[in-house]
């Protein structure tokens, strides 16, 4: 619980300290994976791969220079869970959700007077939380690459929305609890968000 506070109140000051400036921005944002893949390789070589949709949410802060601007995030990716059966019949159940720390930059050159493009590449830190089904639970962090293309509508001076088609994948470091020496995460789908513009 102290964790998460301290990371809300990092989040929330980097955001003041942002709107001290003209052209800075703060905005919420959800997104919605079609898929998050989350694939891992066992100690022994064995592979498992498992596929579900995944919701997030998440809080922004950054600066807008008009034509390209550049963001800090931080992304709560909730809870989702798959059922596999093994060969022997056996069914196995996995939980996991992320929190994801991201920077980026966008390239947002004007298409009409309150339409702007937005494409740019984004990278970060993710810490990722494992749950099988009657095994506990364990974490590991990942760094994020990832990109995305999407629109950028001004309401008025101060508000506009957002949305668009991201994607991105995440390595993570071995899980010695689990014995997962390597873990991978690839997710693609679309987000919507809004902005307040200072």
């Amino acid at each position: 619980m102290i964790n998460s506070t301290l990371k809300i109140c990092l989040v929330a000051s980097m955001a003041c300290s942002f709107a001290l400036a003209e052209g800075a921005f703060i905005g919420v944002e959800s997104d919605y994976s079609f898929k998050s893949n989350l694939k891992m390789k066992l100690n022994d070589g064995e592979k498992e791969t498992f596929k579900k949709a995944q919701t997030g949410i998440g809080i922004k802060g950054g600066y807008d220079f008009d034509m390209y601007r550049v963001y800090g995030s931080y992304v709560y990716d909730f809870q989702t869970s798959k059922t596999k059966v093994d060969e022997d019949g056996d069914n196995f159940k996995l939980k996991w959700l992320t929190h994801k720390f991201i920077v980026g930059a966008d390239y947002t050159p004007s298409i009409t007077d309150n339409f702007k493009l937005a494409v740019g590449p984004y990278t970060g830190y993710s810490r990722l939380t494992l749950k099988p089904e009657g095994e506990g639970k364990a974490n590991t962090n990942g760094w994020i690459i990832g990109a995305k293309l999407g629109g950028i509508y001004s309401i008025d001076k101060n508000n506009e929305l957002e949305f668009g088609f991201k994607t991105d994948r995440t390595d993570y470091k071995k899980v010695s609890k689990f014995e997962l020496k390597d873990v991978k995460e690839t997710n693609y789908g679309l987000y919507l968000g809004y902005n307040y513009k200072f």
